[in-house]
C-alpha cells in the first residue's frame, strides 16, 4: 500500500466555463498539468478522475491512469470522484486537487501533508474563512462514510466534514498568497487570471 496517492478531479461538466476547464491554457500549459505537477512532486502515485467525454483526450496526453466515476455513483460530483479513487487504489492518504487551480504549487500540498499527525481524517485549507475541500488530504478510512452519503444522495462536502474529524489549515500556517487557491469557474475568471494572475476575491 502506498502512503500517499494523488488524484486529479476533472469530472465536472464546466457548464459555467463553457468548455472543459481542464484543457484551458495558462502560461503555456493546460490547467490540469499544474495540478498533476503538484501531485507528482508530493505523492507516490497518481490517478485522473475524468468526465467520460474527456477520457480519451487525457489518455492521449499522459500515461497516468485515467478513470471514469464508478457506475454506481456516476455524476454525483466531487464525492463520487473521491469514492472512485479510494475504491480503485490502495493508499493510506489521498491527495485530491481539482483541475481548475492553475496557481497551485507542490509547496501547498507538501505543507498540508505535514498536518497528518493532528489526528484528523481530512486536512484542508481555510483561507480567509473560505474552505477549499478540493485541495485536500483525505484518509482512506472515510471511504465508507463517503459511500453512505452517495447512496443517500447526500452530496455536499460540508456534510462529510460534519461526520469525520477535519483539520483546517489557516493562511498563517500555509504561509502562501491566498490567490494560489483561486479556482476558475467562469469566462470572467479566466480573463482575470490571464490579465492579473488572480481572480476576484468574491468568486
Amino acid at each position: 500500500m502506498n502512503e500517499t496517492h494523488g488524484v486529479l478531479l476533472a469530472g465536472g461538466q464546466s457548464r459555467r466555463f463553457g468548455s472543459p476547464k481542464a484543457f484551458a491554457t495558462y502560461k503555456g500549459k493546460e490547467f490540469w498539468e499544474y495540478s498533476i505537477q503538484a501531485l507528482e512532486s508530493s505523492t507516490e502515485s497518481q490517478t485522473i478522475i475524468s468526465h467520460p467525454s474527456l477520457i480519451e483526450k487525457f489518455k492521449k496526453q499522459t500515461n497516468i491512469k485515467v478513470l471514469n466515476d464508478d457506475p454506481i455513483v456516476q455524476g454525483k460530483g466531487p464525492l463520487a470522484g473521491i469514492y472512485t479513487a479510494m475504491k480503485d487504489e490502495k493508499a493510506e492518504w489521498f491527495v485530491f486537487l481539482s483541475c481548475d487551480i492553475p496557481l497551485i504549487t507542490d509547496k501547498v500540498v507538501s505543507t498540508l501533508l505535514t498536518y497528518r499527525s493532528e489526528g484528523a481524517k481530512i486536512i484542508i485549507p481555510k483561507m480567509n474563512g473560505k474552505l477549499h475541500p478540493l485541495i485536500g488530504i483525505y484518509h482512506y478510512s472515510i471511504q465508507s462514510v463517503v459511500e453512505n452519503q452517495l447512496l443517500n444522495n447526500e452530496l455536499k462536502m460540508m456534510s462529510l466534514f460534519e461526520k469525520v474529524p477535519v483539520y483546517y489549515v489557516s493562511e498563517h500556517q500555509l504561509k502562501v498568497d491566498s490567490k494560489i487557491f483561486s479556482n476558475i469557474n467562469s469566462p470572467n475568471d479566466y480573463v482575470e487570471i490571464l490579465n492579473n494572475d488572480k481572480i476576484a476575491e468574491s468568486d
